[in-house]
């Protein structure tokens, strides 16, 4: 091998891993970053107003930022519910809506009023499985949910009035609010005791969970 050729190799390999160490710092840096505004934003994970899937008691809260119309949040949704109803008793699911896909604003609202009907779980569910049908990213048809919800206990009627009011906007305008405040800007953005889920995947979200569950309950 030449010396030219040597000292072609050594210079590849430092700016590869000056390369690797910046990623690496650049997510250190991003990692302390959210969590300091997550510490310093607290109450922006106990809005009164926000759905929620298992107890107040829990000492474990997973926040989701969630828009309906995300594919990544119907993949999510049955395992998220499942680590929940696991643990039992022991986390929370606290649901903040950021309908960040065009078209998923009436979604949003659908479920906002499922909420004041107590009616959250089996709405979101009959939406994110008819998804396919109304969340098109070409052409979106929300309107299209309504159908879907015929037949069950939802009072559509109530809902239809429901979706404009203003109260409704309220609570969506609050959760993206605070979206901004976090710096969530995909679905689902996940957050554990405040602490955000800066690795993304559910194998990941399980691990935070599970160590917050040892500092929660050490026994």
């Amino acid at each position: 091998m030449t010396r030219k050729k040597t000292v072609f190799i050594l210079a590849g390999a430092v700016v590869l891993l000056a390369f690797i160490l910046g990623v690496f710092t650049y997510q250190r840096q991003q990692a302390k970053a959210q969590q300091q505004l997550a510490q310093q934003n607290s109450p922006v994970f106990n809005r009164s107003h926000s759905p929620t899937y298992g107890p107040s008691t829990a000492k474990v809260k997973i926040t989701e930022f969630f828009d309906p119309a995300c594919e990544t949040c119907r993949a999510f949704y049955p395992m998220v519910k499942k680590l929940v109803d696991a643990e039992k008793g022991r986390v929370q699911l606290v649901v903040r809506f950021v309908p960040f896909h065009h078209g998923s604003e009436l979604a949003a609202k659908i479920l906002v009023a499922a909420q004041a009907q107590n009616l959250f779980i089996p709405v979101t569910e009959i939406v994110l499985n008819n998804q396919d049908a109304w969340a098109s990213h070409s052409r979106p048809e929300p309107e299209r949910i309504w159908g879907f919800l015929k037949g069950t206990s939802f009072d559509l009627a109530k809902a239809r009035v429901d979706v404009d009011a203003p109260a409704v906007k309220a609570v969506i305008d609050q959760d993206m609010a605070d979206a901004k405040t976090l710096n969530v800007t995909r679905t689902p953005g996940f957050f554990v005791n405040g602490k955000p889920l800066v690795n993304f995947g559910y194998a990941q979200l399980e691990e935070l969970v599970q160590q917050e569950l040892r500092l929660a309950y050490p026994d």
